[in-house]
């Protein structure tokens, strides 16, 4: 296995595909190579197996009655046979000991990689974090301050206004009271003209038609009775029409009054909505506020959550990984230490059996 750290590249929700999967060829290479090499040990333990057994043809072939040059040779078989045991054995040690040593750096990589991208993890999701809430606070600062704008210039458009309407009343009620005081009195003085004409002309008519003294006596009389009631009637009349005008003046005042306090009151009721409205978009604009930095804040927790199990079942599976790898080594460890001392027993009782001849030849 190769022992340097393989650093990933970080993607959403977790390492780039890519780069797990040509982590994994190495590995896979790794393991291939391992097992090219235990091949390669297994073919010299069946390699020295056949030797032994050759050996062990030749030790049969060479134990005739004679036994002659069984010395010699059989010293060659066992230093020969020994060597390679020992050959074996140290190669084995050796492969374990690297093999144990490529697993615990790999181990440790893999510890080392995962914590840190923990690490970054947190640190991004830290500054999503401050970069919504930053957002959202600016956001929430801006509608508050234009709802702030807004109610300010509408109640200040609604007191202007009632100024205005109020100035404007006052004008017109001023203007309504002049116009009627000065049609009252143009009508008074045209009905005083026009009973000054009727009785000039009444006399007149009376004196030209009158001859006697009698009868100017007795006509001026009735013409002054004539005149005066005619006189009340166009009093009475003009008075009528006076009290007339007056109402309707009076009445067109107090409905310019009533307008007024009408347009008065839509202009308050739109300073109120005006007041609502802002504080409702400034509770609206709490609410989104508080909404965004929850929503903010359950994502970090759900971004770092998710790179915890991530970094813990990263370093699980490294750790079941060199956990089989060393059960492997270590069953194939056994295995060649049996093999070797089979060996050794088999050189052993060789030793015997060519101690015995040499006994025997003696």
């Amino acid at each position: 296995m190769s022992g340097d750290a393989t650093s990933f590249p970080t993607a959403m929700r977790g390492y780039s595909k890519s780069a797990v999967d040509d982590a994994f060829l190495d590995l896979n290479r790794d393991v291939l190579r391992l097992s090219t090499q235990n091949a390669q040990l297994a073919d010299e333990l069946r390699q020295a197996k056949a030797q032994i057994e050759e050996l062990s043809a030749k030790l049969e072939e060479v134990q005739s009655p004679t036994y002659a040059g069984l010395g010699n040779q059989a010293a060659i078989i066992l230093a020969s046979a020994e060597d390679q045991a020992t050959r074996l054995l140290a190669h084995a040690e050796s492969e374990k000991s690297r093999v144990l040593g490529s697993i615990n750096e790999e181990v440790e990589s893999k510890k080392n990689e995962a914590k840190d991208y923990y690490e970054s993890l947190v640190a991004e999701a830290d500054r999503r974090v401050e970069r919504v809430i930053n957002s959202a606070k600016g956001e929430a600062n801006e509608i508050l301050d234009k709802a702030q704008s807004e109610g300010k210039r509408l109640i200040e458009e609604a007191t202007r206004e009632s100024g205005s309407i109020r100035g404007a009343i006052a004008t017109e009620v001023a203007k309504l009271r002049a116009d009627t005081k000065r049609q009252t009195e143009n009508l008074k003085a045209m009905v005083e003209r026009n009973l000054a004409e009727k009785k000039l002309m009444l006399q007149k008519e009376m004196i030209r038609e009158i001859d006697t003294e009698k009868a100017a006596l007795i006509i001026g009389d009735q013409a002054r009775i004539d005149l005066e009631l005619e006189l009340t009637a166009r009093r009475s009349e003009a008075e009528a029409d006076y009290l007339r005008r007056h109402q309707e003046a009076v009445h067109q005042t107090q409905k310019y009054l009533d307008d007024a306090k009408a347009q008065l009151q839509a202009a308050i009721t739109r300073t109120n909505a005006a007041q609502l409205e802002a504080e409702t978009i400034e509770s609206a604009a709490r609410s989104i506020n508080k909404a965004t930095t929850d929503a903010a804040r359950n994502q970090a927790e759900q971004m770092i959550a998710l790179a915890e199990a991530e970094s813990r079942q990263i370093v699980a599976d490294a750790k079941n990984r060199a956990a089989r790898e060393l059960d492997d080594a270590n069953s194939k460890l056994a295995k060649l230490e049996i093999e070797r001392r089979t060996v050794g027993s088999y050189l052993e009782h060789l030793e015997k059996v060519v101690e015995a001849s040499r006994k025997s030849l003696e």
